[in-house]
């Protein structure tokens, strides 16, 4: 996460995947002939905000670099000299929040699972007797 960057919190970003799975939700709702409360323009307007945010995220870590000197760069980046020192910085600023909000869902649906095997096994246990 990025602080200070807006959209860049679990939050943030959580919103930014949902309102990009918005259009393939609407997809499959409409194959499967049933209603969707949200409109196309609202599909859309919402992609396009978060066309913006992700844009923002990407020009702030493009920007950190003109503000980072050199010498703390070269000390995060290979030493094989694989990737461009100014690089970096807008690079991970999206990364690390992305790969942040990732884990956590992870995390989310592994819990899921797991309680709703907990829940299935109880109302079997509860069925026998």
């Amino acid at each position: 996460m990025t602080p200070g960057v807006p959209g860049a919190g679990i939050g943030g970003l959580f919103y930014l995947a949902s309102t990009l799975v918005l259009p393939l939700r609407r997809l499959v709702r409409r194959l499967r002939r049933q209603p969707d409360s949200v409109s196309s323009r609202e599909i859309w307007h919402n992609v396009a905000m978060t066309g913006g945010v992700l844009a923002s995220l990407w020009a702030t870590g493009w920007l950190l670099t003109f503000v980072v000197p050199d010498e703390a760069l070269r000390s995060v980046t290979s030493t094989t000299g694989s990737a461009p020192v100014r690089n970096v910085l807008a690079v991970a600023t999206l990364a690390t929040a992305v790969g942040t909000l990732l884990m956590v869902l992870g995390t989310v649906e592994i819990a899921r699972m797991i309680q709703a095997r907990r829940d299935n096994a109880v109302s079997h246990r509860g069925h026998t007797r």
